[in-house]
């Protein structure tokens, strides 16, 4: 491996791990609130596979304002950007057995190249704060505009 490529891997493994480090203070307390706008929206796999509907309990659809949304194929990324928003579906976690779900969840998107960032969620008449995971690097992939992962597999699905 030559310099070049041995120091953008380092770099990117230091970064990865440096957002890793600053976003994971322990998921702890009675209750976490998450913006979930991909795989693990009510009846994509995630959301069934963990059961979502039933181990925690759904708050309403929201958009979130600076951030864009991504396909990185089987599943959608998020990273700021000023014009932008990413529709996502709010759930909270609370009690024994639904923190130990949000746990999983945490393990899953933080070990998978993401990072929590604290933002504040509207819902009609509700406004929560929460967090939403969000991509360590800028995806080289094309935004998609609309911001919502659900209506983007439905129209890919169509177009097939």
């Amino acid at each position: 491996m030559d310099q070049e490529t041995d120091r953008t891997l380092y770099g990117r493994i230091f970064h990865r791990n440096i957002c890793w480090q600053r976003s994971y203070e322990r998921v702890e307390g009675e209750e976490i609130v998450m913006a979930l706008y991909g795989s693990l929206r009510d009846g994509l796999h995630n959301s069934r596979r963990l059961n979502l509907p039933n181990k925690s309990d759904f708050l309403g659809m929201t958009r979130i304002k600076g951030y864009a949304l991504y396909s990185l194929g089987p599943y959608p990324a998020v990273y700021p950007a000023d014009d932008s928003f990413v529709v996502a579906e709010v759930r909270r976690f609370s009690g024994k057995q639904q923190l130990e779900v949000a746990k999983s969840i945490d393990y899953m998107e933080l070990f998978g190249g993401y990072h929590r960032e604290y933002v504040d969620l509207e819902m009609e008449q509700q406004k929560v704060r929460g967090f939403i995971y969000v991509y360590d690097e800028k995806p080289e992939t094309e935004v998609i505009e609309h911001g919502d992962w659900f209506r983007y597999l439905k129209e890919k699905e169509l177009s097939e």
